[in-house]
């Protein structure tokens, strides 16, 4: 499959017949992007290589599009199982979204995207946080030193942010949002349009935290310290680039994963060996997925 933008379709006449002919010219842009995001995919494995992160292989399953659908994901569902066996994992992780071609304006979507996923056992949200902001600390310093011509031919600086970063939660982003006419109910999930006002004003990355019940999607637990909300925490990019990451610590009360299924209208009987290894061996984790895409497009701006 070729990326769109690599692609120019040009029409030419042979006789009185019409031809349409795709011309592949790796266009400047296009070629700026993927040299970036060589690097960027290098430097991602060498850094969690560094911290004892071992790489797996998406399963294929969740390249269809019945597993988009899924409440519980083919992907989360391969990562608690290997989590048992080692601490640290992550992957480059595809993603299929089945819609139609009118989402094509939405910058928040894409058909086909990779997301880097990280699952760490026996950690707390908090120790996420703290190993992702590290983490991104870092790759954006190397990368922004390695391509450096890049980003100034781009004339694209990259501002490292300092650490840790901004910290909001559902309670103040809502409040944020009703004072700036961007209202949402309270207790549902965060409209993107809310999300997207929230980014154009931030100045570094931003976290947002202390999510009530029922207000994200996904299968995340209770917060210990906090009944009522999930432990759980999304990252959003400064300068308008939006959504960057998201994750949270895993349920791994049986129940629980039951009632969340049979809510969902699922099929429990397809889940059945998933919730035998989890009532016979599951481990607690926590883990967050980075979106590449918007990674690079963030790195070129």
């Amino acid at each position: 499959m070729i990326p769109i933008g690599v692609c120019e379709m040009v029409v030419v006449e042979k006789g009185n017949n019409v031809y349409s002919v795709h011309k592949e010219s790796l266009s400047k842009t296009t070629k700026t992007a993927l040299t970036v995001q060589h690097v960027l995919l290098h430097q991602i494995r060498r850094i969690l290589n560094d911290e004892e992160f071992i790489e797996i292989l998406a399963p294929v399953s969740s390249l269809t599009n019945d597993s988009y659908k899924k409440s519980l994901s083919d992907m989360t569902i391969y990562k608690q199982t290997l989590i048992r066996s080692v601490e640290k994992i992550y992957t480059l992780s595809p993603s299929i979204k089945e819609e139609s071609q009118s989402y094509s304006h939405i910058s928040r979507h894409l058909y086909e995207s990779y997301q880097l996923e990280l699952e760490m056992r026996e950690k707390s949200i908090n120790e996420v946080i703290e190993t992702t902001e590290l983490f991104l600390e870092r790759l954006l310093n190397i990368v922004g030193l390695i391509c450096s011509n890049v980003l100034d031919e781009c004339e694209r600086k990259i501002t490292i942010p300092s650490l840790p970063f901004l910290r909001i939660t559902y309670s103040e982003l809502h409040e944020l949002a009703t004072s700036l006419d961007s209202s949402f109910n309270f207790g549902e999930e965060i409209p993107s349009y809310v999300k997207e006002e929230i980014s154009k004003r931030a100045r570094k990355p931003m976290w947002i935290i202390n999510y009530p019940i029922g207000s994200r999607k996904g299968l995340y637990r209770e917060d210990f310290n906090q009944p009522g909300y999930l432990a759980t925490a999304e990252l959003i990019y400064p300068e308008g680039f939006g959504e960057a990451a998201s994750g949270g610590e895993r349920v791994i009360d049986v129940n629980k994963i039951s009632d969340h299924l049979k809510t969902s209208g699922e099929d429990i009987s397809e889940f059945q060996l998933y919730l035998e290894m989890m009532e016979t061996d599951g481990r607690r984790s926590a883990g967050i997925a980075i979106g590449i895409e918007p990674l690079l497009r963030y790195i070129l701006g």
